[in-house]
């Protein structure tokens, strides 16, 4: 019996223009997620933040929280749902990452990981808000 594979477009399959699109979109995505959260009343502190080769797509405080977003886009259809790109390697170091932020700016607040999701279609864009997406106890 055959293993059936699913092959996901990775960057490394892509075509330089297919790549420098594919980043060009994330970015927008990024834009679009921070206005849809700052709508809702967020307030966003850090667009990127980046140590080394790790990075944090928004940090945003909600009320008394300081939320870690992770935001992840796709222009296209697809097996996956663009959250379940956030793996448990990808979660792990987005954790490590936001105890550094803040102990750097000793921050007080409870810490939520949340992952905003936004699906580009012929109907325009879908976006998603996972609350509290994932947790540092589930580790």
């Amino acid at each position: 019996m055959a293993l059936l594979k699913f092959h996901t477009p990775r960057s490394n399959n892509r075509t330089p223009v297919e790549r420098r699109e594919s980043l060009e979109f994330g970015k927008l995505g990024e834009q679009m997620a921070a206005r849809y959260l700052a709508d809702k009343g967020y307030i966003i502190l850090e667009h990127n933040y980046r140590r080394g080769h790790l990075e944090i797509d928004l940090i945003a405080l909600d009320g008394d929280e300081l939320v870690i977003v992770e935001v992840k886009s796709r222009a296209y259809d697809n097996i996956l749902q663009p959250e379940e790109a956030v793996d448990h390697k990808k979660r792990q170091a987005l954790i490590r990452l936001a105890n550094e932020y803040v102990k750097s700016y000793n921050r007080k607040e409870n810490v939520r990981f949340d992952i905003v999701s936004i699906v580009s279609n012929a109907n325009g864009n879908e976006i998603r808000h996972l609350k509290n997406a994932y947790n540092v106890m589930s580790f």
